[in-house]
């Protein structure tokens, strides 16, 4: 008989399965009731950004995961916060969030630590764009920073369609990251004929992947 393999994730692989949790909860309706499905999704949404931002400094260093760098690589030490976690990769790995992905990133790490630790109270519209916010925030880090495609796993099946028809609040914000993005490159953008935002440069939409011709658009 084979000897059983041991479960084992690495920091991005952590990553990356908290975020396919997210992301199907959201896409498939029938994971549970609405309000349950936002506040789990929330959550690990909300786990896989942190993982995110400590692979990003792993990359740099593995020891400025830790919050005491000399405790490195004891696993009864503390990891670095989030808070930390971003000036480290400002200071020494040369990576500046913007002002607003900052802000939230803290309003998301408060949300789950209400979640996690107490109540949560919340208008369903308000928890749809935190999430929304949080999704598109990953997917971009996770592409400009890590160079992982981390949409990729969704668009083998229906699930990166439906996401984008169920929840507006992702599709809106990721689709303005990726319009503000093709313009920094010089790039002008037109409005896509399936999804309806500017997220045609050439070819196919950056955002659902709708092929359209440049005369068509």
């Amino acid at each position: 008989m084979a000897k059983p393999k041991p479960i084992k994730f690495d920091l991005l692989g952590n990553a990356k399965d908290s975020l396919r949790q997210a992301v199907e909860l959201l896409a498939w309706e029938g994971l549970g009731d609405q309000h349950s499905r936002l506040k789990h999704a929330i959550s690990s949404s909300a786990h896989a950004i942190e993982l995110l931002l400590k692979e990003k400094l792993r990359q740099s260093n593995p020891a400025l995961i830790w919050q005491n760098v000399d405790k490195y690589p004891s696993l009864e030490a503390q990891t670095v916060t989030v808070d930390t976690a971003i000036s480290r990769l400002k200071r020494i790995a040369g990576v500046t969030l913007s002002a607003q992905d900052i802000d939230h990133i803290r309003s998301l790490r408060k949300t789950r630590n209400a979640i996690e630790h107490y109540e949560w109270s919340a208008t369903e519209a308000e928890a749809r764009v935190i999430v929304g916010n949080a999704l598109s925030f990953a997917f971009i880090f996770g592409k400009d920073e890590l160079g992982v495609d981390l949409s990729i796993d969704f668009k083998q099946d229906d699930t990166w369609r439906v996401l984008i028809e169920n929840l507006c609040e992702f599709s809106r914000a990721h689709a303005a990251r990726i319009e503000a993005q093709l313009k920094k490159q010089g790039k002008h953008t037109m409005y896509c004929d399936s999804c309806g935002e500017s997220t045609v440069a050439s070819g196919s939409c950056e955002l659902c992947g709708h092929w359209q011709e440049a005369d068509d658009a």
